[in-house]
């Protein structure tokens, strides 16, 4: 049947389970589009163990906006499967972006869904939920918020993230927003920074006080740490005018990050972009020891945004791991169980 046909009950009623309800001609626009991006990138069926699977990707349908006059588009779904066979890369986790401070050209979840449908051995769909959905004049309750998310999770979202609203962490809407991914079983990726930055992310000051407030109410809630903010207190010497940076030197003993790893189980280590690499690559006999500590807690992720990106961390990892660095058993944890564990993908 030709898809620009359809009318919209015929849509409604032959697509699948999973797909989002959308106009037809809007489904037919992007079917058109996906056909001619096909041969981008292979869809290999059922893979040998082990993986690799990315737990922090930005992939678009078919990207438009740039942020500004120097920079790219996102990552297009063609792109991003050339980039992962080349890498060798199985399966990536979709972050939805969707906060007003984090891009210029905010994604639906239809976009996603329909990604993640058109290739269901390589994607994996997350969800973006703003705590100021609706915030007039009191913000949501936990139960409305609750209720959207249980309709994202019948859609095959496992997760909420990029969260990264330019909030407090213990803001009373982003408070009941945690409370409900809670109780749903979401895991959230976030990206953290400072009050005194124009970088986007939940607000905290130095040390983490105010996550630390929300790891203590939320005890079953898990959170993979992301984010530039997050990465750069490995360190324990690490200065304010750091935080939104990418610090070097060796890391002295006693940061946020490994303190806070230690204390609450349910924190996992997004590994991705510049932030987590480096907090790797900056020492690298202390990044060692880390993974070895942390091994069932980190999770390998790349957070491509632009064809023009470097990322080095799965060469960095394979590099430790033929040079006696780390355990098999820790990089295999690191590329691909911790995460699938986390999501409840079955194939730990």
């Amino acid at each position: 049947m030709n898809r620009q046909e359809l009318t919209r009950r015929q849509f409604l009623t032959t697509a699948s389970a999973g797909t989002i309800a959308a106009a037809a001609s809007g489904y037919a626009a992007m079917d058109a589009y996906a056909a001619a991006t096909e041969k981008a990138g292979k869809q290999t069926g059922k893979r040998k163990k082990p993986m690799i699977i990315d737990a922090h990707a930005h992939v678009y349908a078919d990207p438009k906006i740039r942020p500004s006059p120097k920079a790219t588009t996102y990552m297009s779904v063609g792109q991003q499967l050339d980039m992962m066979d080349q890498m060798g890369i199985d399966m990536a986790v979709i972050l939805p972006l969707n906060s007003p401070e984090s891009t210029a050209e905010p994604q639906s979840m239809f976009e996603i869904q329909y990604i993640c449908n058109k290739h269901p051995d390589r994607f994996i769909p997350f969800c973006y939920i703003d705590p100021r959905l609706e915030n007039q004049p009191k913000p949501l309750t936990s139960e409305r918020f609750e209720f959207v998310l249980n309709q994202y999770k019948q859609l095959g979202c496992r997760g909420i993230g990029e969260f990264n609203p330019r909030l407090y962490w213990d803001d009373p809407a982003v408070m009941r927003l945690f409370e409900a991914a809670e109780k749903v079983g979401f895991p959230i990726t976030f990206h953290t920074t400072i009050e005194d930055s124009t970088d986007y992310g939940l607000i905290d000051e130095p040390g983490f006080p105010r996550f630390e407030k929300v790891l203590q109410s939320f005890g079953n809630l898990v959170f993979l740490a992301h984010s530039q903010a997050w990465w750069a207190e490995m360190s324990s010497d690490v200065k304010l005018e750091e935080k939104t940076g990418y610090p070097t030197g060796p890391v002295a003993p006693g940061g946020a990050v490994p303190r806070l790893m230690r204390k609450y189980p349910q924190i996992y280590g997004d590994l991705s972009a510049n932030s987590g690499f480096n907090a790797l690559a900056r020492d690298p006999e202390h990044a060692y020891k880390f993974i070895d500590e942390f091994q069932d807690r980190l999770c390998f992720a790349l957070d491509y945004c632009s064809v023009k990106n470097e990322r080095k961390l799965l060469e960095w990892l394979k590099t430790a791991l033929g040079d006696g660095k780390i355990s098999r058993s820790a990089y295999e944890k690191i590329t691909y169980k911790n995460i699938a564990g986390i999501l409840k993908l079955g194939i730990a």
